[in-house]
């Protein structure tokens, strides 16, 4: 019998699957900056932390809330995973072809298209590993999802920092943080989720798949455009600017990250009980909602302030353990006596605050199954942002990535809003 009550071990094990996941990318940029130096270490950056998490996207084809909430069992978990391995394998595929478009056209050099394409394969793996995840948390075993992300993850991150330190070679320390990743996905996974629910088996069902495709295409769609609106700054700077921007950008870029994380970390178990609230119990579940929207406003509000009383500390911070790699930012005054990271760090976590609000909001429109009708606004807004991004980096650099980032946030946040008002006419 199905229980939604959130156990201590689901939260802690949550917990600690998500900070794992969240706190990695600022970890492993620090130590490859400060051993392969900054150019190697803005290559890792952007491809662990904005393409990987693209090819992630693509992989789990933004499937994850239709697959939690999917509590009535229309589609078996035989179902998600073999259309997993199709995604999968499309996402590697996708990967591909970016990067050896980059590299026919003298963007990337071969040293670059290598090291992105491991990051590719972990990207790819990552999404796939999110079926099994999901269908942890729609059979109500959240602390399973959490420690197969904590396991998999920390034995990438600790195989990559030990290799990278004894042979000085990022290249080597991909491919063997990347073997066991794969083998902890073997365990945690495969080998593990034969005890919770059956991966035997696989039936090509093409009508099943099928249908699947349809009616997540929207839901994919939609999530692809989020995180491709989310990192258009970043990868206009890929772009035009050099290697070292990429990884300067991205240590800037971090604390968002994290906040929407932990916006995430709040809002996963809740998702089933909200779920079942709307199916059962609407004034509960504009309670809940409501709840989580003005959690989701007062972590933002709270963490602009500390951005704005404790942004030098963490810029102090970050070019002590980079080993003053981005010292030179320090330097270059950019408006009223402020430096030019200091600027570009509050911008950025001023345009965070939009997508951190807007997140109850999106998940309570995937839940309702109203997700079509974001497609055209998030169409056009991404069309925007590679408009405004490649426009402003071009023309104002660093500081232009930033305010592009915010104004991609502000129109992804009205358009969700719009979308939710509108919908519940």
């Amino acid at each position: 019998m199905r229980s939604d009550n959130i156990k201590l071990k689901d939260i802690v094990w949550n917990t600690l699957g998500t900070i794992t996941y969240s706190a990695v990318s600022l970890l492993l940029s620090v130590v490859i900056i400060n051993i392969c130096g900054n150019i190697e270490g803005g290559i890792f950056s952007f491809g662990f932390s904005t393409f990987a998490h693209l090819i992630f996207i693509i992989s789990f084809f933004g499937i994850r809330p239709m697959h939690i909430v999917d509590i009535k069992y229309r589609y078996s978990f035989k179902d998600y995973v073999h259309f997993g391995i199709k995604t999968f394998l499309i996402s590697i595929f996708a990967g591909i072809c970016y990067i050896s478009f980059r590299y026919i056209n003298g963007n990337y050099n071969s040293i670059k298209s290598i090291l992105l394409l491991i990051l590719v394969l972990h990207g790819a793996l990552d999404g796939f590993a999110d079926y099994f995840e999901c269908e942890y948390q729609r059979v109500n075993k959240l602390f399973m999802s959490g420690q197969s992300t904590f396991f998999r993850i920390l034995s990438f991150t600790a195989t990559l920092i030990i290799v990278v330190y004894i042979t000085n070679n990022l290249l080597i320390a991909e491919i063997a943080a990347f073997s066991v990743e794969c083998l902890a996905f073997y365990l945690f996974n495969i080998a593990r989720s034969k005890n919770v629910f059956k991966t035997a088996k696989l039936v090509d069902n093409s009508n099943k798949n099928q249908t699947l495709f349809f009616e997540a295409l929207p839901l994919f769609l939609i999530t692809f455009l989020d995180m491709y609106i989310f990192s258009s700054a970043k990868m206009s700077i890929d772009a035009n600017l050099s290697d070292v921007y990429s990884g300067f950008f991205n240590l800037l870029f971090m604390p968002t990250n994290v906040i929407y994380l932990v916006m995430t970390l709040f809002m996963k178990p809740i998702l089933t009980p909200l779920s079942n609230a709307y199916y059962n119990n609407k004034d509960e579940y504009r309670k809940i909602l409501f709840g989580t929207f003005i959690i989701a406003l007062l972590i933002s509000i709270v963490s602009f302030i500390a951005a704005i009383l404790m942004g030098n500390i963490y810029l102090d911070l970050i070019n002590y353990v980079t080993g003053n790699a981005y010292s030179f930012t320090r330097n270059e005054i950019v408006y009223n006596g402020l430096s030019i990271d200091y600027l570009v760090f509050l911008i950025v976590m001023f345009g965070g605050m939009f997508y951190t609000i807007c997140t109850p909001m999106y998940f309570a429109i995937i839940i309702e199954s109203k997700q079509r009708y974001l497609v055209i606004s998030y169409i056009v807004v991404a069309i925007i942002s590679i408009f405004i991004s490649k426009t402003y980096v071009v023309n104002y650099g660093i500081i232009g990535a930033a305010v592009s980032f915010v104004i991609s946030m502000f129109l992804l946040f009205v358009g969700v809003i719009v979308v939710k008002v509108l919908t519940n006419r």
